[in-house]
């Protein structure tokens, strides 16, 4: 089964009204071998009263993703076609997929968006600062995505690491 499977039928079971604890020992006593792949899965979905709670940041943080993507062809413009531009397209499509786990409220890709557009910031700091108006947004635009998604990650996904989940001083997931 894959992460996508595995997180609907969790999100079911979760619907349904089991614990996250009662969740995961049901899946891991069919395959103990899996047993990091279900604790990711189950830390990936936020609880419905945090998912409420922070819906309008999340939204904010979707609209910035997509801006971000925007801005950067912006900045590019006039793309010289004699040049390499799948840099161009990569620092273009990862945002968009990004704002696509975002508008799913996918616990994973927070932390990573962090270290994606942390990455950016100074990419672009360092290697052309703010020459024109859409650089300059588009480093504001970045510096809000960092602080937005830092921040989600933090309150809403406190259990999960960049890659995996956390465990407690016995080895045992957080859930």
């Amino acid at each position: 089964m894959g992460l996508l499977d595995i997180t609907n039928v969790i999100s079911a079971d979760l619907e349904s009204g089991l614990s996250r604890e009662e969740i995961f020992k049901k899946y891991v006593r069919a395959a103990p071998a899996e047993a990091a792949k279900y604790a990711y899965c189950i830390a990936s979905i936020p609880s419905a009263a945090l998912r409420k709670k922070y819906l309008k940041i999340n939204g904010l943080l979707l609209v910035l993703l997509v801006s971000y993507a925007a801005l950067t062809v912006l900045a590019a413009l006039p793309v010289d076609v004699t040049k390499p531009t799948i840099f161009l397209l990569l620092r273009t499509l990862v945002p968009i997929i990004f704002a696509y786990f975002v508008f799913h409220f996918h616990g994973g890709v927070y932390r990573i968006i962090t270290l994606w557009c942390l990455f950016d910031l100074v990419e672009d700091l360092l290697l052309t600062g703010a020459p024109t108006l859409t650089s300059a947004l588009k480093l504001l635009v970045l510096f809000f995505i960092i602080i937005i998604s830092w921040f989600i990650s933090r309150k809403v996904f406190p259990n999960l690491k960049i890659f995996g989940t956390k465990q407690d001083g016995n080895g045992r997931y957080l859930l």
